[in-house]
């Protein structure tokens, strides 16, 4: 059984595509793969993804900005999802990506430029995480039980 791969979409892959990647693959266990990327990539993450990330126990290691343009390519990653976090123009999906690729818009930040600051980077992260977790675990069925050895 192959897994779901999503590619999150932000303006500058600095906030919002780095902690939706980081917030899903540490929650899906393995059974989805998310990848962030951005049409202007920024330079570097935003300082308050650490900071956010830490918050929930992840790390950030391993996350930084990086273009749409290498998810383009003939051999690169292509994913079933394709999620947009602010209000952006839809990307020109390459002929080798999979017929069912959908795109989905999440209204996390609205258009750019995002609002700088602490309070609101926590304030996407919380929606961001509200989001993922809807999507792993969809209001009405409650998460199944962690089973503990007994010894």
């Amino acid at each position: 059984m192959s897994n779901t791969t999503l590619l999150f979409l932000c303006p500058d892959n600095a906030l919002l595509g780095p902690l939706a990647e980081a917030y899903l693959n540490s929650k899906a266990n393995g059974l989805i793969r998310a990848f962030s990327a951005a049409p202007a990539p920024s330079g570097r993450l935003s300082r308050h993804v650490e900071r956010l990330l830490a918050a929930e126990g992840l790390d950030a290691r391993g996350l930084t900005p990086k273009p749409v343009d290498i998810f383009l390519l003939p051999y690169a990653v292509v994913p079933d999802r394709v999620i947009y976090l602010a209000d952006l123009a839809p990307i020109d999906q390459p002929s080798h990506w999979k017929a069912t690729t959908s795109s989905h818009w999440w209204s996390i930040a609205g258009k750019p430029p995002l609002a700088e600051g602490f309070t609101a980077s926590a304030g996407y992260f919380l929606k961001i995480r509200t989001v993922i977790d809807r999507l792993l675990v969809p209001p009405g069925i409650s998460a199944l039980p962690v089973v503990r050895d007994v010894a």
